[in-house]
């Protein structure tokens, strides 16, 4: 019984390219369910994030007011005790008022920035996703080994290039949150005198 030669080949080509079909599904699946994994906690961690924000700058307010009333109180008893005129007493309340105002406004502007670095990376991250769940569609299209390496080190520079545009624009975000605090804190209607 004699064997057609391109039936064999094509048998042999089948048989190879098989497992790499099957590798690339196996890498597809694992990938999408990581994928899906990565983006649940990027989720969950912007949410956290976002709400430690918000209560940090309720603590802080709330923290603000108590203090302004216990040092209202402080320097008065504290002028009293030292016999303070009225007018030294008054400049003294006054100084120490634009001062804990420029520290509350200086961290205000420090949230409203963590908040937008938080933000910044949380776009990062789904962007990220995204694009490595598409990549990864593309591996089942891979007949070769060599086809899903290239497809690899594709995916490995563009990851690595967002980041560094996503790392960029944090830096840029936080320079603008710490020039921002610096300029209201040294504002001369708040500045000490």
């Amino acid at each position: 019984m004699a064997t057609n030669p391109r039936h064999a080949e094509r048998e042999t080509t089948e048989a190879a390219e098989q497992p790499t079909r099957r590798t690339a599904e196996q890498v597809a699946q694992v990938s999408r369910t990581a994928a899906a994994e990565g983006e649940r906690v990027a989720r969950a961690t912007g949410e956290a994030t976002s709400h430690n924000v918000e209560r940090l700058s309720q603590t802080w307010q709330s923290g603000s007011e108590a203090a302004s009333r216990i040092m209202g109180r402080s320097v008065d008893q504290f002028s009293k005790m030292l016999g303070l005129s009225g007018e030294t007493a008054r400049q003294a309340v006054q100084q120490s008022s634009g001062n804990l105002q420029a520290i509350m406004e200086g961290s205000s502007i420090i949230a409203d920035g963590l908040a937008n670095v938080s933000g910044e990376w949380m776009r990062f991250t789904q962007t990220w996703v995204e694009q490595n769940l598409e990549n990864f569609d593309h591996f089942q299209q891979c007949r070769t080994l060599q086809d899903c390496l290239t497809l690899q080190t594709q995916m490995v520079r563009e990851n690595l290039e967002g980041l560094l545009h996503s790392t960029r624009r944090t830096s840029e975000l936080a320079m603008k949150m710490a020039d921002e605090a610096i300029r209201r804190i040294g504002e001369p209607s708040i500045a000490p005198r």
